[in-house]
């Protein structure tokens, strides 16, 4: 055994006892009771069973701050992995796959999600506005193509975005979250990246989502476990991107930093 442990001699002769091993020839089996009775299964040293049990228990890491404080760095996060730029049926982009969208940025549709309902969906189009009366919309369609991030207006389109869509998640789980839940997503950043995209996925989703991990709670699970059934829930349905989501929220390193 590679660590040396001192028993007694009264302690020796209570295990021989209870084990029944003989005084004599009985000293190899006596040093195997008693690895077992330290480690468990045999010398830990030697024994690779356990070996790769925590090699994602990073998983598990939580963050400090508010939710507020982290929400930035998680939404553009999600914006810049799952999120495609602009398309506008207008300037001919194509419409495969986009069903009834209208104008879109960031997976931000300007009429069928109402996003000019409110002051920074306002600003957010009349940003893109602006780009259409200044170039032309000869002009900006040629500089605003399919998927285009908004050049040097990317960072605060993103910015406009993400308070877009933290409204969205407070009304989201408000209704939806338990408190444990929402203690222990706002505390992760993973699985308040989870939630971010799920306020993009809508209400309906986003209740589904809460609903599995909340049992997941209720039943002891880890937040390393909940990440892991949070990518199955999402496996489960018809949302785009979920080896995208799966391999980011899985990644050693989340680039919030």
């Amino acid at each position: 055994m590679s660590k040396r442990f001192i028993i007694t001699e009264e302690e020796k002769k209570n295990i021989k006892s209870l084990y029944n091993i003989n005084e004599q020839g009985g000293g190899d089996l006596f040093k195997d009771v008693l690895s077992n009775l330290l480690f468990g299964t045999g010398d830990k040293e030697n024994d690779d069973s356990d070996n790769n049990s925590d090699e994602d228990s990073y998983l598990n890491d939580t963050s400090s701050g508010s939710v507020d404080s982290k929400w930035m760095k998680v939404t553009k996060k999600v914006i810049d992995k799952f999120e495609g730029g602009y398309w506008n049926p207008e300037c001919g982009h194509k419409s495969s796959g986009m069903g009834s969208s209208t104008e879109t940025m960031f997976g931000l549709d300007r009429y069928r999600g109402n996003i000019e309902s409110t002051a920074d969906g306002k600003e957010f189009f009349r940003i893109i506005d602006n780009e259409k009366s200044k170039l032309g919309m000869k002009q900006f369609c040629k500089k605003w193509k399919w998927n285009y991030k908004g050049g040097e207006l990317e960072d605060e389109l993103k910015t406009l975005a993400a308070k877009i869509m933290k409204r969205s998640y407070d009304r989201n789980s408000q209704d939806y979250f338990s408190p444990e839940l929402k203690k222990r997503v706002e505390a992760n950043d993973r699985l308040l990246m989870h939630f971010s995209y799920a306020s993009w996925n809508g209400p309906g989703y986003f209740k589904k989502f809460a609903k599995s991990l909340d049992d997941g709670i209720k039943s002891g699970k880890s937040d390393k476990e909940l990440i892991k059934q949070a990518i199955a829930d999402r496996k489960n349905t018809a949302l785009l991107h979920q080896d995208k989501v799966a391999a980011v929220l899985t990644s050693t390193d989340l680039g919030l930093a």
